[in-house]
């Protein structure tokens, strides 16, 4: 396998005498098989050994420093941007429903030397499609292989969990972010406080934040903005409606509330963000 990448996604082999030893943080989701040797390293200030058979993922939240490796260390490693998997979805939040890729910590698994040849296949087929770049539809062949290979790490790492501790049930609190995510998308337009959602939901507004935070890394309220902050720019850069128009439709109460959290969180007001788009 050789390097292929693009500013979306992108596959390569990692040894020892190339993989970066400087701390990074990561700028995307990266997924890690390793084929041989071991590893040591830092995640996001937790220490942590990888070696042969171990499947590993890493959000954009985690901060990485390679401590030792071995020289006959080898991995697969795929990375993709977070914008490339729900740029054609009607869902931004479509991947906070994988555990897999929960914003805190690192997912370790080891796996078996079935699943081992499994996983090292699909891998190359997905190499194989991201280098079909002529295909007329190729980016999308990609994001649905990268999907069907969330879905299966997701399946294995569920049954892994029950295996270990029968108590959990992450199927439930799966179901209870989903359902967030349906009731966000139905109400964002006019619903801004969290305890509206939690409410629906038959929980608290702390519960809430704090369940979001441990798969997300982002609170309730934080998930609530940002939907309408994309909703607001989608609107401004529409063309057809004017600031006035584009707060009463997000339901504020006055367009110097609705200037007040634009530029609170872009930086610029609402009014200088629809002229740029011009």
């Amino acid at each position: 396998m050789t390097a292929f990448k693009n500013n979306d996604y992108s596959i390569t082999m990692v040894h020892a005498m190339n993989i970066l030893r400087a701390p990074l943080r990561l700028s995307g989701y990266q997924m890690a098989l390793c084929i041989s040797g071991s590893v040591e390293m830092t995640v996001s200030g937790e220490r942590v050994r990888y070696k042969a058979g171990d499947f590993a993922t890493f959000s954009p939240f985690n901060t990485l420093e390679v401590l030792e490796v071995s020289s006959d260390y080898r991995c697969i490693l795929l990375m993709f941007q977070k914008n490339f998997l729900t740029e054609t979805l009607n869902n931004i939040y479509f991947l906070e429903r994988f555990q897999l890729l929960r914003n805190t910590g690192i997912i370790l698994m080891e796996l078996s030397e079935a699943e081992l040849l499994l996983f090292t296949a699909r891998l190359h087929r997905l190499e194989g499609a991201m280098r079909d770049t002529t295909h007329l539809f190729a980016r999308d062949i990609v994001r649905s292989k990268i999907i069907v290979l969330l879905y299966r790490l997701e399946e294995l790492l569920l049954h892994r969990v029950n295996e270990v501790n029968n108590d959990l049930n992450p199927v439930g609190k799966e179901k209870k972010l989903a359902d967030f995510q349906d009731l966000l998308t139905r109400y964002y337009y006019s619903e801004r406080k969290v305890s509206f959602y939690a409410g629906l939901l038959n929980t608290t507004s702390a519960q809430l934040s704090k369940m979001l935070y441990e798969a997300t890394g982002r609170k309730a309220k934080e998930h609530i903005d940002d939907i309408r902050l994309l909703e607001a720019m989608h609107l401004l850069k529409a063309g057809r409606y004017n600031v006035s128009e584009v707060s009463s439709l997000l339901y504020y109460k006055n367009v110097e509330e609705f200037s007040r959290f634009f530029k609170k969180k872009t930086g610029i007001s609402p009014l200088r963000y629809a002229r740029d788009q011009l």
